[in-house]
């Protein structure tokens, strides 16, 4: 791990740095530091999931800079439960030696409680502090305060923090929905307020600041799906992101107004209702659900399905739906699938891929580009984002979580809307607020990606070696030599995913082991002594070989033995 930066000697208790770590530059993986005098505050800290298929569950952020701080660290502020904002904290609190209180809405906090159990961590040893909105909590130096916001999940709050260069808020995700299902709007009034106080920084979300206008209301999805399922003779499956508690209610009043029964089907749509149950933010009546074990014996024209899957992941029940391979449902044509959801970006391949195989099916296939009304973003379009910096009425603003195209539009945006000082960060960049002074870069701390898969983290060197396997395939040497280092038997090469059999691998693989024994031959004896010098001769001989004849460089593993 690097060191810590250097604190400069503005760096004060008058002066506040942030520092983002994940989320600036990159849709997804939000995580960022507030840092004054001795004290860090974090806020968030997600996960990202991979685009390619090597063996990665998801990503998460490098976290030198907190580790470099650690002693520092007063708290982890959690701003609501979706992954890219809470999935990253079991592996960020592994790396701390103090516990370090993490806060955060009761929905939240629950998924985080599922989260850190999958990583041993028992019920009491993380401490874990419920917010509510208008109240105030004190993080070190820092205090600050939850408002709520609508977005597309429950219990979200923008976060106002206190600090030593005045007011900064930190909007979270967010949209200003005029009619949401739980009725929970955007606190507009209290965001009025404390612009009347002053808001020195505003940290805004950018993630739909190509979209013109307002974003549509949660309410007229569950309009439109309600029409969809209403007019359906057959099955129903609505895939949706699982954590919209507000859609998964609306549509178990509509499964109980079509005399549906109700089926969750995927790993992670039942662990959202669960979670939503337990603090009390959904509830079902009793003979709603049915298991996903009886839908083979249920009249197709009684059932709703909600399965998780959109984004066409690998082994998601919609997913094996689309192959017919799920081992407790085949669809039949003429059955209704709806893609509540949106594509996110990078996922369109797969996501087309699973949509051609339902149409294959005969599915009645329904999604965001056929029937525009069956999925609304959970973000601000820019109508909403110009009413969020009129409200605060900031000094100064940094947008937040979009690639850079997105911050650069949004800093636009707020110099527009009568912001002067306007900053554009990414990851990494840190930037520093005085109590007066401009925005400014004060520094540059190491940031990036970190792969786990099943809960571990892999190396970069591990993930570097599968990409080249992907490239340009492995090939094997099994090698003998006697006690003064002769060889004892013909090499063998043996390769997968370098070149086809039907190119004439053989011939390549008999080259490449002549090409061994040549230079085992050639080699003096006392690299033939040593096994590590033998190994690296062997597998530079090989490779030159298979690349002269292929042009390919693979991953060359040596098998070395000695009789």
């Amino acid at each position: 791990m690097s060191p810590p930066p250097p604190r400069g000697p503005s760096n004060g208790r008058s002066s506040l740095r942030i520092v983002p770590l994940g989320g600036l530059g990159e849709i997804g993986m939000n995580c960022m530091a507030l840092e004054q005098g001795d004290d860090v505050v974090l806020v968030d800290c997600g996960v990202t999931f991979p685009t390619t298929d090597l063996g990665i569950d998801t990503y998460h952020p490098r976290f030198d800079y907190v580790i470099g701080h650690k002693d520092r660290v007063r708290a982890v502020v959690l701003t609501h439960g979706h992954e890219d904002h809470i999935g990253g904290l079991p592996y960020l609190l592994a790396h701390l030696d103090e516990d370090v209180p993490v806060y955060g809405p009761a929905h939240a906090l629950e998924l985080v409680k599922g989260r850190l159990a999958e990583h041993g961590y028992g019920d009491d040893e993380v401490e874990l502090i419920p917010v509510a909105p208008r109240k105030t909590y004190e993080a070190g130096s820092f205090s600050f305060e939850p408002i709520r916001v609508t977005h597309s999940i429950v219990d979200a709050v923008a976060l106002a923090f206190r600090t030593s260069a005045g007011i900064v808020v930190h909007t979270g995700d967010f949209k200003l929905d005029p009619t949401p299902p739980d009725g929970e709007l955007t606190d507009e009034e209290r965001l009025a307020e404390l612009g009347d106080e002053g808001v020195s920084l505003l940290l805004s979300d950018s993630t739909n600041v190509d979209s013109p206008g307002r974003s549509t209301s949660e309410l007229s999805v569950g309009h439109a799906l309600e029409e969809i399922v209403t007019r359906a003779k057959t099955r129903v499956i609505i895939g949706m992101f699982a954590s919209n508690v507000q859609r998964l209610s609306m549509l178990a009043k509509v499964a109980v107004a079509t005399r549906r029964r109700l089926c969750l089907l995927g790993r992670s749509v039942q662990t959202h209702v669960r979670a939503a149950e337990i603090v009390g933010r959904l509830r079902f009546p009793s003979d709603l659900l049915v298991p996903p074990e009886h839908l083979g014996s249920m009249p197709r024209d009684r059932v709703l399905i909600i399965a998780s899957g959109t984004q066409a992941e690998r082994m998601s029940a919609l997913v094996r739906l689309a192959a017919g391979t799920h081992p407790l449902l085949r669809l039949d044509p003429g059955d209704v699938v709806v893609l509540s959801s949106r594509i996110i970006p990078g996922n369109d391949r797969p996501v087309f891929e699973m949509m051609g195989d339902f149409l294959r099916m005969g599915i009645d296939l329904k999604t965001g580009l056929t029937d525009r009304g069956v999925h609304a973003s959970g973000h601000a379009h820019r109508e909403e984002q110009t009413r969020m910096i009129e409200l605060c009425r900031p000094r100064s603003f940094v947008p937040v979580h979009g690639t850079l195209h997105h911050l650069v539009r949004h800093a636009a945006l707020a110099r527009e809307v009568g912001v002067s000082d306007v900053l554009v960060a990414e990851n990494g960049e840190v930037v520093e607020l005085g109590a007066r002074a401009a925005l400014a870069k004060a520094a540059r701390v190491t940031v990036g990606k970190v792969a786990t898969y099943a809960g571990d983290e892999l190396p970069d060197e591990v993930i570097r070696e599968r990409a080249q396997l992907g490239r340009s395939g492995v090939a094997m040497v099994s090698l003998v030599l006697d006690r003064r280092g002769s060889v004892a038997a013909p090499p063998r090469v043996v390769q997968r995913g370098v070149v086809d059999q039907e190119e004439g691998a053989s011939e390549v693989m008999r080259a490449a082991a002549l090409a061994v024994s040549r230079a085992i031959t050639e080699t003096d004896g006392r690299t033939r002594s040593s096994d590590e010098g033998v190994t690296e001769v062997v597998r530079l001989a090989a490779r030159r070989v298979i690349e002269a004849k292929t042009g390919r460089r693979p991953i060359v593993v040596v098998a070395l033995s000695r009789v």
